[in-house]
């Protein structure tokens, strides 16, 4: 009886703390299930602490179940992708891990020590869940790249055509300076317009060859009906092509465009100044060079001996630059190309300002770089204007940008559709 009395008690107290326990924990709900997975409820409100616990000055900007939604929608999202991962046996090794740590130090501008430091002072297993997420997101971006380069294409017509766009409403916001001279017709519109095409061609030349616009026209100067002229004004280039149902081509300075045809007689226009003009012309070079560099068993001073020996070398006649480049060039790539470095612009000359001044086919004296010492030649220059090439890659990357989000949407569509996924509600 004493027995039965004591197994009571003691079923009976570890009730009352098993009711206690029951009202002080929350059961973790599932929220979601996803093929073989589960997103539970603390997935979710973690997410959500952290969003909070990132910005100090959180603010929702609508309700917390809304919220909360978009976060489950987000977690569904990244496991799909990495269960499509697992499925590509996609390895994420230690080195990439570290790099991204790397990197993180480097923008909060602290040693990676340091940043392991602030994250265990939190405790090892958020360090360990830190490096976790690390190793998700690289995973996640290794498949989206995969996914979206296999669907993701940007065509030579498609990037012309924005091109060409970005192009016409760059030219319909310049604003111009300009003089011109404008001849009349008179009544009888045919016989004026033949006997001027003389006239028209005689101004263009003057103008052509230097005279100013007042003066390239002195016989008919006198007498404003014939003639009249309007000097440096200011006009939009947008408004001054709604005068003309000719295409006006207005590209540079100085420039004297061929008459153009108004409703009341003919312009001929020169140019003076263009504002939002973005014409910048780089110059390009084509050389070829020949290295040597600092290695284990040469020091920065042997390599700067060697480079001016072969110099003088060169110059004296012993041999030849060629020679030089095939037999004594630590640059592999190049050296069975004769040295050949292709097209660089002066950005690769950093320490060599004077690559301008260097005649063609002839050689520099030594030039040190960040690898070592070059000895350069030059064969060709030319003159590209860098505008329509970043105006080009402005337009392939509007394209690929806009390709980008809407195919992630698609596959995205395409994951949920494949897949069991049940939902919860909050």
């Amino acid at each position: 009886m004493m027995i039965k009395s004591w197994i009571f008690i003691i079923i009976c107290y570890f009730s009352s703390i098993f009711d206690v326990f029951a009202q002080d924990l929350k059961i973790d709900d599932i929220k979601a299930i996803i093929n073989d997975e589960i997103i539970l409820n603390s997935d979710v409100d973690n997410v959500f602490m952290m969003m909070k616990k990132n910005n100090q000055t959180f603010m929702i900007p609508f309700r917390t179940n809304v919220l909360k939604e978009k976060i489950l929608d987000n977690l569904i999202v990244e496991t799909l992708i990495l269960q499509q991962a697992n499925r590509m046996n996609i390895v994420i090794t230690k080195k990439q891990i570290d790099d991204v740590m790397q990197n993180i130090a480097l923008q909060q501008n602290i040693s990676i020590k340091e940043l392991k430091k602030n994250l265990m002072i939190n405790g090892y297993h958020n360090y360990i869940n830190y490096l976790n997420n690390i190793e998700k997101l690289l995973k996640i971006k290794i498949v989206e790249n995969y996914e979206l380069h296999k669907r993701v294409h940007v065509s030579d017509q498609e990037i012309n055509f924005l091109f060409k766009k970005i192009i016409n409403k760059n030219e319909k916001l310049k604003r111009i300076n300009l003089s011109y001279i404008f001849l009349p017709f008179s009544k009888n519109r045919l016989h004026i317009i033949n006997n001027k095409k003389m006239l028209l061609e005689k101004i263009i030349n003057n103008l052509k060859q230097g005279v100013r616009i007042e003066e390239s026209y002195p016989e008919y100067k006198k007498n404003n009906k014939i003639a009249f002229v309007k000097k440096n004004f200011w006009i939009r280039f947008i408004d001054l092509q709604k005068n003309f149902s000719q295409p006006l081509n207005i590209v540079k300075l100085n420039q004297i465009l061929d008459p153009i045809l108004g409703k009341d007689g003919f312009y001929i226009f020169k140019i003076n100044d263009i504002v939002n003009n973005k014409e910048n012309i780089r110059t390009d070079f084509y050389v070829q060079h020949c290295l040597i560099k600092p290695s284990l068993i040469l020091s920065d001073l042997e390599v700067k001996d060697i480079i001016f020996s072969i110099y003088n070398n060169i110059q004296s006649g012993v041999y030849s630059f060629d020679y030089a480049v095939k037999n004594f060039s630590h640059d592999v790539n190049s050296s069975n190309r004769q040295g050949n470095l292709g097209w660089v612009s002066k950005n690769f000359f950093k320490n060599y300002e004077n690559i301008e001044l260097l005649k063609k086919n002839k050689i520099s004296k030594p030039i040190q770089s960040n690898i070592g010492w070059h000895i350069i030649k030059l064969l060709k220059i030319r003159q590209v204007d860098e505008y329509y090439s970043v105006t080009k890659r402005k337009a392939y990357n509007l394209i690929l940008k806009q390709k980008i989000f809407l195919e992630k949407q698609r596959w995205i569509e395409d994951l949920k559709k494949f897949s069991y996924i049940k939902i919860i509600g909050f």
